[in-house]
């Protein structure tokens, strides 16, 4: 989901964007700070604007990238880390010019629209709604009163340069109609209200309400829709498996109203299936949440009790030891070699606290093993309803189960075992924490 947000300088467009993106789990992209990026490029080699020649090995020469540290957004141009430097005047004064400059806005363009199609993202600029995303999700235009948006750039030049001397509240307010002017009656991309986007006065309202009126206008993500349930369909099912799973998933669907989203991340072929572990009835449920037919271990001693035998008809296999032990990874990866789908909980056991706990290294010993895909699972309000320590569940209550993006042993083929290894279960750990913020955040664009 792209989420644009323009205006005029002052409006608040990048508090607002940051705050926003941080509240409901997307990333933020500054266009001004591209844009000052390639001004303080210019600057720093002394290239002229007027020097077409000189742009263009400018443009060879931009190596821009975004990292993040301590939730706060590093910008990086050729290695170095500038994210102060590009907000001095001289920089703000050039990267206005550059917007009028075709090549340089192509360029940028282009950088722009390959982050948005792989990121849930927030864009702040000026005309990111109108030019650069004019189809994007939700359109947002601020506006604020000139002597308000001089008084807000004022404190915060204030607070960026404390050392240096600034333009006055009346200087900057000057500056600032004198811009608005120039990005409004530019030939390429003039700063308008796009198109279809929702305008905001921000003048006398807090960030929080802003951000507030914002989120009330974003659509919400709705549960993936299965044509047929697994125990419908016309797949070849063991008959107790299809018994059995049409009577978990009935228990799922009107006990516990559970939602099932993200399954077009649900990929073809052999995989594991990697969920958070909260309780007792998140393989069952999980296993209702599928498409096609899965499964899962469970530890040994677990089959003595009638749950045992219920799950046992689920393809449920009994193990003594852990996803790492020899006997295990080789009956796993036999499955896995079938065409099968796994179920496994990378911590190994169910939280006591309902927080994601320590990932176990066996699983992604099997992913390296096997070279089958992974995929990120999180399922919420198992815990609720039957939490560890109880004997039994609650009969009502609500789960969800959210499928994230599969994670391809291929992306790690090219490192050695133990850094893939690392790799995995880093990039495991990170998928199944995003997948939890997205459901809290209000499941807001597409499934992570």
């Amino acid at each position: 989901m792209i989420i644009t947000i323009d205006g005029s300088a002052g409006t608040g467009k990048s508090t607002v964007a940051k705050m926003l993106a941080q509240r409901i789990g997307f990333s933020y992209f500054d266009t001004g700070a591209l844009y000052r990026a390639f001004a303080y490029l210019l600057l720093d080699r002394g290239i002229s604007l007027d020097d077409e020649e000189a742009i263009s090995k400018a443009i060879d020469l931009f190596d821009f990238s975004i990292k993040e540290d301590l939730s706060e957004k590093r910008y990086i141009l050729n290695g170095s880390d500038i994210t102060n430097e590009i907000r001095s005047r001289e920089v703000t004064s050039l990267s206005s010019a550059i917007a009028k400059e075709k090549r340089v806005r192509d360029f940028l363009k282009s950088f722009q629209i390959e982050y948005g199609i792989s990121h849930n993202a927030v864009f702040e600029g000026r005309d990111t709604g109108s030019v650069i995303f004019p189809d994007a999700d939700l359109k947002i235009f601020l506006v604020a009163d000139s002597s308000v948006r001089a008084k807000r750039r004022h404190l915060e030049l204030e607070e960026k340069f404390p050392d240096t001397k600034i333009l006055s509240i009346k200087e900057l307010q000057k500056e600032m109609k004198n811009r608005d002017i120039a990005d409004q009656n530019r030939e390429i991309a003039p700063l308008i209200k796009p198109k279809g986007a929702k305008k905001i006065d921000t003048s006398n309202l807090t960030i929080d309400e802003v951000i507030g009126k914002i989120i009330n206008l974003i659509p919400r993500s709705k549960p993936s829709v299965k044509l047929k349930p697994c125990f419908l369909t016309k797949e070849k099912l063991p008959l107790l498996y299809r018994l059995v799973l049409g009577l978990t998933y009935l228990a799922s669907t009107f006990l516990y109203r559970t939602k099932v989203y993200g399954l077009e991340h649900f990929c073809k072929g052999p995989a594991i299936i990697a969920p958070n572990h909260i309780s007792y009835l998140d393989p069952p449920i999980v296993a209702a949440a599928c498409p096609e037919e899965v499964s899962f271990l469970a530890r040994k001693t677990l089959f003595r009790s009638l749950f045992g035998k219920f799950i046992s008809h689920l393809n449920a296999y009994p193990v003594t030891g852990a996803a790492s032990d020899i006997k295990v990874i080789k009956y796993v990866c036999n499955l896995l070699a079938e065409g099968k789908k796994v179920i496994l909980f990378p911590e190994g056991e169910r939280s006591y606290d309902n927080k994601l706990g320590e990932l176990k290294s066996g699983i992604a010993m099997l992913v390296t093993k096997s070279k089958s895909a992974i995929i990120p699972t999180y399922i919420y309000g198992n815990h609720e309803i039957w939490p560890r320590g109880k004997k039994k569940p609650k009969l009502f209550g609500n789960a969800s189960v959210v499928f994230g993006s599969p994670l391809f042993y291929k992306d790690y083929e090219h490192l050695n075992k133990k850094e893939a290894q690392i790799k995995i279960l880093e990039d495991l750990e990170r998928s199944i924490l995003a997948l939890r913020k997205w459901f809290e955040s209000g499941a807001v664009g597409n499934v992570p």
